[in-house]
């Protein structure tokens, strides 16, 4: 089992290189006033879940649905038994490099970020998960006018296949591992579907975590003055065919790596739900590509 799940993180993973030598500021809990505002040179690398991935994805599904009614144990068993497709970004331990363990990974090791995507269409027959988020957000863009029915029927479409995306991560890690992750899931998604497993997908589907901002003095909110946890998810919003936000502030974001201060009341925790066509991935991971370069 060692030496294939060795194989799958050196065939399937291609995009390495461009997930290591990442400078992040990522403070590390409990390394002292003294390394606040120094830097740390850390590599990152993307292979498929596993078993011990559990507690760490599940805590990343967590700081995404709140306190809604989805039972994140059973999706997280689900992102970890398709572990053909997807990735989950863990530090590379340049010491274990030459072991035999998982490509140099400890199983006590932190998941940092998780990339996936459910058959929203296929799945909802057997794993109540699915069936949940669904109902979750139906109810949520139910009073949403137009976007809201829009949302709604995509995700009761039983002609066109529907694929959640699942992007979470800390939110010090930086930006950079994007467009690899993004393209690494394309990637796998293409090989499974020539195994005859479903993901040709007409629809994705992405629930962002983001904020709104208040005007100053006031309890009013500036619906142009929204901020993605995830940078990248303003890239989304804009060739989404359809979006709603709603306010998930009274179910305060415990988020993992960094949040904002539970005393600021300037900002508004929000959700946002995008659908995009799936003929806009490959476009996304170039503008990704393109507004990254250095």
């Amino acid at each position: 089992m060692a030496s294939s799940r060795k194989k799958r993180a050196e065939d399937d993973i291609e995009n390495k290189e461009e997930m290591n030598n990442v400078e992040d500021d990522f403070d590390e809990a409990g390394s002292g006033d003294e390394l606040m505002d120094q830097q740390m040179e850390v590599e990152f690398e993307a292979r498929m879940p596993q078993d011990s991935d559990f507690h760490g994805i599940k805590t990343l599904l967590q700081q995404l649905f709140l306190k809604a009614n989805v039972n994140l144990s059973e999706l997280t068993n689900t992102i970890i038994s398709q572990n053909y497709i997807g990735n989950a970004i863990k530090q590379l331990n340049d010491d274990d490099e030459d072991d035999d363990s998982e490509n140099g990974f400890d199983d006590g090791d932190p998941v940092f970020g998780i990339m996936s995507a459910i058959n929203l269409t296929e799945r909802q027959n057997d794993l109540a998960c699915v069936r949940e988020i669904i109902s979750w957000l139906s109810e949520k863009c139910e009073s949403a006018g137009e976007d809201g029915r829009k949302i709604f029927e995509v995700l009761n479409n039983k002609e066109c296949h529907v694929g959640l995306l699942i992007s979470e991560r800390f939110l010090n890690i930086p930006i950079e591992i994007a467009a690899p992750s993004y393209e690494s899931l394309r990637k796998d998604m293409t090989k499974a579907n020539k195994k005859n497993m479903n993901y040709n997908f007409g629809y994705y589907v992405l629930i962002s975590k983001c904020y709104r901002a208040r005007v100053e003095g006031g309890d009013s909110l500036l619906n142009n003055q929204m901020f993605y946890s995830n940078p990248e998810d303003e890239i989304l919003n804009e060739v989404s065919i359809v979006s709603v936000s709603f306010s998930v502030a009274k179910e305060r974001d415990n988020i993992v790596g960094g949040s904002w201060d539970d005393d600021d009341d300037s900002m508004e925790a929000m959700r946002s739900v995008m659908v995009f066509t799936a003929d806009k991935y490959d476009s996304i991971i170039q503008t990704l590509k393109t507004q990254l370069a250095t």
